[in-house]
């Protein structure tokens, strides 16, 4: 019976991510945006004094230099700002991202998108039960996280 939830589990899992990722697929270039984009707008816009290129990379589970490079776009387009931070190499990492007036603009139209998501996701489904959801759901990620960053834990569970 466990190995039938694991499965389930990991197979909603998936298909949520990869129908999220869709969503971003297809409404990034009406954005005149990467996708990869949409969710660091989306981000710094809850986040007015900005975030660090480390923060945002490790919010969205991505490679810091891939942060750098994108966000250099971002700024060339005029959506971000980049100031702040240390010398040296590890400048751009350290300095703060923050949007401009074009890019919170732009952000509140990913936001629109996002709720609209949302709204068509919680279809049928009341306010408690997606509490106790998304309750259960950040447990499952946290206990997740600490048996991935663990060596060797699931050997010894298993043994």
């Amino acid at each position: 019976m466990e190995s039938e939830r694991f499965n389930q589990f990991v197979q909603l899992i998936e298909s949520i991510h990869k129908s999220v990722n869709k969503i971003k697929l297809s409404i990034a270039p009406t954005l005149g945006v990467k996708s990869v984009h949409v969710f660091w707008l989306y981000e710094l816009m809850a986040h007015p004094t900005g975030l660090t290129a480390a923060t945002l990379a490790a919010k969205s589970k991505i490679d810091r230099s891939l942060i750098s490079r994108e966000v250099e776009e971002l700024r060339e387009r005029g959506y971000v700002e980049v100031a702040g931070g240390g010398g040296g190499k590890r400048k751009n990492y350290n300095s703060r991202i923050r949007l401009t007036e074009q890019g919170m603009n732009l952000a509140k139209t990913i936001t629109a998108y996002a709720m609209a998501a949302q709204s068509a996701a919680d279809a049928g489904i009341g306010e408690e039960e997606l509490a106790h959801f998304y309750a259960t759901l950040e447990k499952l990620s946290m206990n997740l996280s600490q048996v991935a960053e663990k060596p060797g834990a699931l050997e010894q569970a298993v043994v």
